[in-house]
This record gives structure tokens, C-alpha cells and sequence, in this order.
């Protein structure tokens, strides 16, 4: 694939640099991101969030998720031991250069797992110039 797009070395660098731990407080998941010939394909897990708990924005060439999770005790059962947070918020962004139409950016999210879908703009692809 092609890595010469601002929004590819990026994410390969965000990758590169990610902590280790997969969802602690002040940390966000990791994500897998690939790239096929016309998109972008984001895949983010988020075990305990609700599609209500997320916030997908775009400003500024900017990509943001924000997503909060919470645990509650049930009524009649008590905190034994207490490993995972009470609370857990992050925000992930990712600049995505001029290599992504954002007008047509998709997100689904089935069993925790969040997809963002960013079609390459059509400048970005691969085209046969026709000689005269």
C-alpha cells in the first residue's frame, strides 16, 4: 500500500507510540488502522460503552473520539474487589491531511467494536492520465 499520505504516516507513528495497557484512565484503546485502495478503515475496541457514550467530531482536519464508560454495582450486590475504574473517559484524534474526503466519513459500532470508515478524497487516488 501506498504509506506517502500525511493521514498513513500519522497513524503508523500513533501506532509506534501507543502505551502498552488497552483501556486505563487517562489512556485511550488502541486502534488498527488500514488501508485499502479507495479507504481508510479505523477499528477501535471499546468493551462497556454504549453507542449513547460516544462523541464523534471532525474539525480542522481533525478526527476526534471521545467515549466514557462506567461501572456501577447492581442494587443487593456489594464491591468485593475492585480492579477496573469506576469511571473511564478518552478522547483519540487523529489529523488526517488532505488524503480523506470528510464529507464521507461513516462510523458503525456493533458488540464494542467501533469502524470509521474514511474514503480517500478523489485528488488522492491513483488515476491514468490519457496522453494526446
Amino acid at each position: 500500500m501506498n504509506t506517502t499520505f500525511p493521514m498513513t504516516k500519522m497513524l503508523n507513528a500513533a501506532m509506534n507510540n501507543h502505551e502498552a495497557s488497552q483501556f486505563v484512565f487517562g489512556r485511550s484503546p488502541r486502534v488498527d488502522v488500514l488501508e485499502g485502495k479507495t479507504e481508510f478503515r479505523i477499528t477501535m475496541d471499546l468493551p462497556g460503552v454504549s453507542a449513547a457514550d460516544l462523541d464523534i467530531s471532525l474539525e480542522n482536519q481533525t478526527l476526534s473520539v471521545k467515549a466514557k464508560r462506567e461501572t456501577e454495582v447492581p442494587e443487593g450486590f456489594e464491591l468485593v474487589r475492585h480492579e477496573r475504574p469506576e469511571k473511564t473517559d478518552f478522547q483519540r484524534t487523529f489529523n488526517l491531511g488532505n488524503g480523506v474526503d470528510e464529507t464521507s466519513i461513516e462510523a458503525s459500532f456493533e458488540s464494542g467494536v467501533l469502524v470509521l470508515t474514511l474514503p480517500k478524497s478523489k485528488q488522492s487516488l491513483p488515476r491514468r492520465i490519457e496522453v494526446k
